[in-house]
């Protein structure tokens, strides 16, 4: 019987009616086809490598594109602010499933394929903040982070499943591919070089259908929007961020911490992958399993719950616990070769251990960086896509910066594992500030929950739904 009312929360989602229903189920859609395009997305630097011979400076090519996507978005933030906001989902969307379809005919370039990799990356992050407002307008407070944390459950099973499947493909393909070619010749019907340009074709068409289900979310505009005025200037959107972040203290205190946190993974995320194939060994497949699958099953098992608990808790508690049991992700991963020393099956057991960690609350990160953690913060109505504008042009700016001191950092000879260890005790510290500075709230007699801060604001009156 328990294992049928576990089973049965598990499945059922977040107990909405009318526009909130519909939008949720809209967005459903949206999470798992977007996610199976992300899936097979995830293969393509390993493609590039394998069969466009590209160079290893060509891969950080995604993070860069990305990361300008994310400083632009700071700009679009304040534009979008008291515009309709759909127009920023809709345009960026095209441009980047158009990337994704685009680089089925880059195949002879790594550096091309990869570009194109990024363009598409950068187009999708340009469209955050729009969908962060978006969500905002239809999910009541009490209900948003359930609503959204059941759709990233669904879509990382999504991610993996594409993932797996294209990765097996792109496997059998390459064998059949060089056993053909032994017996062929060159002319080889189902190679990788065959069968990627159209993992790429499957990949856009799969992002283009989850944008077609995210437009058809009802928007209930404000009646008295004042008449649409000019685009920003840049400088002027610069001084409007700047502004928010000089009048709002709890603001800046909650943008000290996603820094904190941020810069410390970004320091040694891109050479996980060479801390698992070269120090610990590692193939390919486990290499993959333990980078994404295990994490995204996790996140897959465990998301939903999160969301509904980060509704009823306190912003600081959720970002403490979730940073804490990142940093210890980083720490058990670089732990690894000495635990082997002692005990040999731990060289399996602690990166299980540890990616499990990591996955277990990868959906509630998502959830609170790049859904709904600003509206602990930002006053309900147009401030939201300002406040989240600010988020992802902070996000680029520790991509850019991390990545950067990493690579110097792998230059110098530091290793992977050391890297780990620095990252790792840093996301520590910032769940650790995340503990004080809930503690302080706590004395200021500060909201406790999201839903307490906008109650609020006793003028604001939520959409119909």
């Amino acid at each position: 019987m328990a294992k049928l009312t576990f089973a049965g929360y598990f499945l059922r989602g977040p107990d909405l009616s009318g526009n909130a229903a519909r939008a949720f189920r809209f967005q459903l859609a949206y999470g798992m086809l977007d996610g199976a395009a992300g899936g097979i997305l995830l293969n393509a630097p390993l493609v590039a490598i394998k069969a466009f011979e590209a160079a290893n400076w060509h891969l950080p090519l995604r993070e860069l594109f990305s990361g300008a996507g994310m400083i632009a978005a700071l700009y679009l933030g304040s534009w979008m602010a008291a515009r309709p906001k759909m127009p920023f989902v809709l345009i960026p969307g095209v441009l980047a499933g158009a990337s994704c379809l685009t680089m089925a005919t880059a195949t002879g370039s790594g550096f091309w394929f990869l570009t194109l990799l990024g363009v598409g990356a950068m187009f999708e992050i340009v469209t955050r903040p729009a969908i962060t407002a978006v969500l905002r307008t239809n999910y009541p407070a009490e209900h948003r982070g359930h609503a959204t944390g059941e759709v990233r459950k669904w879509a990382s099973l999504s991610f993996v499943a594409f993932s797996l499947a294209s990765a097996l493909i792109l496997q059998l393909a390459a064998a059949h591919g060089t056993a053909s070619t032994a017996l062929a010749g060159p002319s080889v019907p189902w190679s990788t070089h065959q069968i990627a340009p159209m993992l790429m074709i499957l990949a856009g068409l799969l992002s283009l259908a989850a944008l077609a289900c995210f437009c058809q979310i009802r928007i209930d505009e404000d009646p008295c929007r004042p008449p649409l005025g000019p685009k920003p200037e840049v400088s002027k959107t610069f001084g409007d961020a700047l502004g928010v972040v000089a009048r709002d203290r709890r603001y800046r205190r909650y943008l000290l911490g996603c820094l904190g946190d941020g810069f410390f993974q970004m320091l040694y995320f891109p050479l996980i992958w060479a801390f698992l194939s070269r120090d610990l060994g590692f193939g390919y497949l486990p290499c993959s399993a333990l980078m994404h699958a295990i994490p995204a099953l996790a996140a897959f098992a465990a998301t939903g719950a999160l969301g509904h608990l980060i509704d009823r808790s306190n912003p600081w508690i959720s970002w403490a616990w979730i940073r804490l049991a990142w940093g210890l992700d980083a720490l058990i991963l670089a732990a690894t070769p000495y635990g082997a020393v002692v005990f040999a099956p731990a060289i399996f057991l602690l990166p299980l251990l540890s990616r499990i960690l990591r996955g277990s609350v990868q959906g509630g990160w998502w959830i609170m960086w790049w859904q709904i953690g600003v509206t602990h913060f930002a006053p309900p109505g147009e401030d939201t896509s300002r406040y989240m504008g600010i988020m992802v042009f902070v996000n680029g700016a520790i991509r850019l910066s991390a990545s950067a001191a990493g690579m110097v950092l792998a230059a110098m000879a530091v290793s992977p594992q050391t890297l780990l260890i620095i990252g790792g005790t840093g996301v520590i510290l910032s769940g650790l500030y995340s503990l004080h500075q809930a503690a302080w709230e706590r004395k200021q007699h500060q909201p406790e929950t999201m839903t307490e801060f906008e109650r609020q604001f006793t003028g604001y009156q939520p959409p119909p739904t």
